[in-house]
């Protein structure tokens, strides 16, 4: 992922999906895991995201307070997010499988 990719949006949509799922909060590992970004990445953007009361940080876990409704910078950084995604779904589907031997 380029430097323009926006982190926080993702990392943000990841945490309410999963929650959405039922999944328990997540560590910082398990969302860098989850998302295939190195921490350096991840750390920054959670941070960030606390700051900005996004998501909570309990403990070692960030979660998603449902309670509470996304800020209209939100919805609009999560859009944005979703457009620059759907212009990569062609080149990714332009990239042949691998083929294990």
């Amino acid at each position: 992922m380029g430097a323009s990719f926006a982190v926080s949006p993702l990392i943000l949509s990841a945490i309410c999906v999963a929650e959405r799922d039922g999944n328990p909060p997540m560590t910082a590992d398990e969302i860098a895991f989850m998302l295939e970004l190195p921490r350096e990445f991840i750390d920054p953007a959670l941070d960030q995201l606390v700051r900005n009361g996004s998501i909570v940080r309990a403990g070692d876990h960030y979660r998603y307070d449902k309670d509470r409704s996304l800020t209209a910078s939100e919805l609009a950084e999560i859009e944005l997010l979703h457009d620059e995604l759907q212009a990569i779904v062609p080149l990714l589907e332009a990239i042949p499988p691998r083929l294990d031997s």
